[in-house]
């Protein structure tokens, strides 16, 4: 079962390998990143940087969906980090995830960008993608450590929507 899908677009780091690996007491990792998959060395400093003891998958976003799809992902506790909302979106459609945290995510492309929270920065044709996101799972909010208390998404949005 998925335990936290986690939007992120470094995928796994020090805080997903130390802070969030003992706080979720997850089995494994899956990060579902179709640029992650096509970059050979990205891919293996991933599988590098995971925690020890820890099962870790670099999946495109359809395969992620085909093995967690499968009846035996549900004895497992994976923790899913994905780096882009279009993807999240995708994803808690496909396998009914009710739990999003919205992380670090920074459209760096973005010409006027749009702060939602210190890590989360985008454009305002990227806030339709969030507001799917937020109306697709049942609980969207940003939690950067688990020591920290999670702040709910949707008014984060909102207020960023206010600013534009």
């Amino acid at each position: 079962m998925v335990v936290q899908l986690r939007l992120d677009e470094r995928l796994i780091h020090g805080q997903v390998a130390a802070a969030w690996a003992r706080a979720l007491d997850m089995t494994h990792i899956v990060c579902a990143s179709d640029a992650a998959v096509k970059d050979t060395l990205r891919t293996k400093v991933l599988l590098m940087t995971a925690p020890p003891n820890k099962k870790v998958f670099v999946k495109s976003v359809d395969e992620t969906i085909r093995l967690l799809s499968d009846p035996r992902a549900e004895a497992m506790k994976i923790f899913l980090i994905t780096d882009n909302p279009r993807d999240a979106v995708k994803l808690v459609k496909a396998l009914h995830i009710q739990e999003v945290n919205v992380a670090n995510y920074h459209k760096k492309q973005a010409e006027q960008k749009v702060h939602i929270t210190d890590v989360c920065v985008t454009d305002a044709e990227e806030i339709p993608v969030l507001e799917e996101l937020v109306q697709a799972a049942g609980s969207v909010y940003s939690q950067m450590l688990p020591t920290v208390d999670k702040v709910e998404f949707q008014p984060l949005i909102e207020k960023a929507k206010a600013n534009l």
